[in-house]
């Protein structure tokens, strides 16, 4: 079994800033792939593809990166482990212990029903036995580790920065008659404030307005459930959501990088030297 996560640490002097990409892994395991209907390449466009490789060069500045190696599609640990659809699965007395939130009913919970097409994954119900194996498989220790890794940040810095690392489609992508003029290139997300302090938010807004970037915030992305359940800004514990448009570093169809991941890349690279210089000096937290 592939471990769920990998944690790339610092190479150079170690500080509370960590990088995070809970939707680009990819591996779906063995029996997921006899329990589909679909072919499971459609299940990578529904994910953060090449993310990783976007903060890959962060650590150079003190900071960590933590990857998810699965498919959200299998496992989504940036959701409530109780936004389970019941109608996925053989369990008819278990149905009041889940939410059944928005996402839930789109297709989307922590176990995804519905390709970002709309389709159906699955050929049948799955058996109920299937909640437990994944969330103890890949949600309990993912979480327990990502948990444990910004406890020692504020441990060891007296603060932590957990920036949450996404993408979402081009306008373009979802409908040819849209412009991609019209999309931000960056979304920043503090569940409306209360995720992440001010100034720090203002912080990593204005590094990328000043490299070109159109930035807003927290519409429609103001946070999943790692930016709201680690963002405690009251104890230094904050926590940014980062949902970076995928025409800025990647061909949509093929899901392949372009002439503007490089740039995106070093951009990011940039970010973790700046975090880095502004936490070492006196305008710390």
């Amino acid at each position: 079994m592939m471990q769920p996560y990998s944690i790339f640490p610092p190479k150079s002097k170690p500080n509370g800033i960590v990088f995070n990409s809970p939707h680009s892994g990819t591996c779906l395991p063995e029996e997921f792939l006899q329990q589909i209907s679909i072919d499971p390449v459609l299940l990578h466009y529904s994910g953060d593809v090449l993310v990783d490789r976007l903060i890959r060069n962060t650590p150079l500045f003190g900071a960590t990166v933590f990857v998810n190696n699965y498919s959200r599609t299998y496992v989504d640990t940036n959701r409530s482990c109780h936004e389970i659809d019941p109608e996925m699965f053989h369990i008819p007395d278990q149905k009041n212990t889940f939410e059944r939130t928005g996402k839930v009913r789109l297709g989307f919970g922590i176990f995804s029903r519905k390709s970002y097409q709309g389709q159906e994954i699955y050929r049948d119900k799955l058996p109920g036995a299937e909640i437990n194996h994944r969330l103890d498989m890949i949600y309990r220790p993912v979480h327990h580790a990502l948990g444990n890794l910004l406890d020692q940040c504020h441990q060891s810095h007296g603060f932590y920065l957990l920036l949450d690392c996404h993408s979402m489609p081009s306008y373009e992508f979802v409908n040819s008659g849209l412009s991609n003029t019209q999309q931000p290139d960056l979304i920043i997300g503090n569940c409306f404030n209360g995720s992440c302090r001010e100034r720090v938010t203002q912080l990593v807004a204005n590094y990328f307005t000043n490299h070109g970037l159109k930035v807003t915030y927290n519409i429609p992305y103001a946070g999943g459930f790692n930016t709201q359940t680690y963002g405690q800004p009251a104890d230094n514990r904050n926590a940014l959501q980062l949902e970076f448009s995928r025409a800025l570093y990647m061909d949509e169809k093929t899901l392949k990088p372009h002439e503007g991941f490089s740039p995106l890349q070093s951009l990011l690279t940039g970010l973790s030297e700046n975090l880095a210089g502004f936490f070492s000096s006196e305008n710390s937290l």
